[in-house]
C-alpha cells in the first residue's frame, strides 16, 4: 500500500486527546476540562457531518466517502491536531475520496445488505438442517462484510492506492488480522451496548466512538504491516 504524504501543519509525534496550546497553558483542571469539552464538540461535531455525508450520498455511495472524511478528522483529534474548520475539512476530504472510498464501500454494504435481506428470509421461512446451515452462512458472510467495512476508511485514509487494489487489501484484511479484527468487533458490540443504555450518547457519538476506537486498533495493525515491508 502506498503511504499518504503528510499533510502541511501536522504535529510529527502523536499526543493523544490533547487540547490546544491556548488550553495547555491552562492550569489545573479548569485546563482539562476545556480540553475534554473540545473533544466532546469535536466528535459531536464530526458525527453529524458523518450523518449528514450518509444521507448526501443515499446511504450506499454515501457512507463510504462520510467515513473516511470522518476517520481523518478523528484520526487528527487523537494526534492532538484537531481540525479549527470541521465543516470545510470533512466536505474537502469527502469530496476528494468521494469516487475511491464508493468504489471500495459499496460492494461491501452491498453484501451486508443482501446478507441481512436472506437473513429475515431464512428466519421466516426456513427449518431444518439445510436453514440452519444456510444461516450460519449468511450470518458468517455478512459479518466478514462488516469487518471489512471497519478496516476500509482507516486504510483509505491512511494509503492513496488506486480504488480496486484498496479494495483487495479491505477484503483481506481481517483474515490477515484475526485478532484486531476482534477487538474491532468487541469495541463496536460493547459501544454499540452503551449507546443503546444511553440514547443521547448513541446520536451524539454512535458512530464517531466507534470509528475512532477501532482506527487506533486498525493502525496498530497496519504500523506492523508498514514496519515489515520497510
Amino acid at each position: 500500500m502506498a503511504d499518504r504524504k503528510a499533510r502541511p501543519g501536522r504535529v510529527k509525534q502523536p499526543v493523544p486527546l490533547e487540547g490546544s496550546a491556548g488550553e495547555q497553558d491552562i492550569p489545573g483542571w479548569s485546563g482539562r476540562l476545556m480540553a475534554w469539552l473540545r473533544v466532546a464538540a469535536q466528535l459531536a461535531g464530526i458525527q453529524i457531518l458523518m450523518v449528514t455525508g450518509t444521507m448526501l450520498g443515499l446511504g450506499i455511495a454515501g457512507l463510504g466517502p462520510a467515513m473516511t472524511a470522518g476517520a481523518i478528522l478523528l484520526r487528527r483529534l487523537a494526534e492532538g491536531d484537531a481540525s479549527d474548520a470541521l465543516w470545510r475539512d470533512f466536505w474537502g476530504a469527502y469530496r476528494q475520496e468521494f469516487r475511491r472510498a464508493v468504489i471500495v464501500t459499496a460492494p461491501l454494504i452491498l453484501v451486508v445488505v443482501l446478507a441481512w435481506y436472506e437473513l429475515l428470509v431464512l428466519l421466516a421461512h426456513g427449518s431444518g438442517t439445510l436453514a440452519a446451515v444456510l444461516t450460519g452462512a449468511v450470518i458468517a458472510v455478512g459479518g466478514y462484510a462488516i469487518a471489512c467495512l471497519v478496516y476500509a476508511p482507516h486504510v483509505l485514509r491512511r494509503y492513496g492506492d488506486a480504488p480496486l487494489p484498496a479494495l483487495r487489501f479491505v477484503a483481506l484484511a481481517p483474515l490477515l488480522s484475526p485478532l484486531t479484527a476482534v477487538g474491532c468487533a468487541v469495541t463496536a458490540v460493547a459501544l454499540i451496548a452503551v449507546g443503546l443504555r444511553y440514547p443521547p450518547l448513541l446520536v451524539l457519538a454512535g458512530i464517531a466512538v466507534p470509528l475512532l476506537l477501532t482506527g487506533l486498533l486498525v493502525d496498530r495493525w497496519l504500523d506492523k504491516v508498514d514496519a515489515r515491508r520497510a
